[in-house]
């Protein structure tokens, strides 16, 4: 919680906050050992891209499945 009273007092909105957080969750799943959760992560993207539509998370986000293939 720390960390998100510093990026709101950077300047980040809620929404931004929001995105950033369902990022690492879709980036954890990624990680995750099993290919059954790798592969939901995977399935995630569309959804986290329909809610966000910030060409940073989009991005990132492009870069992360990258690294997966």
């Amino acid at each position: 919680l720390a960390g998100n009273s510093f990026l709101s007092d950077a300047g980040y909105g809620e929404q931004e906050l929001d995105a950033n957080s369902a990022l690492m969750e879709v980036d954890k799943g990624l990680r995750y050992g099993k290919l059954g959760e790798q592969c939901e992560a995977v399935v995630r993207f569309p959804r986290l891209f329909q809610k966000y539509p910030f060409p940073i998370l989009i991005n990132s986000a492009f870069l992360k499945l990258a690294d997966v293939f």
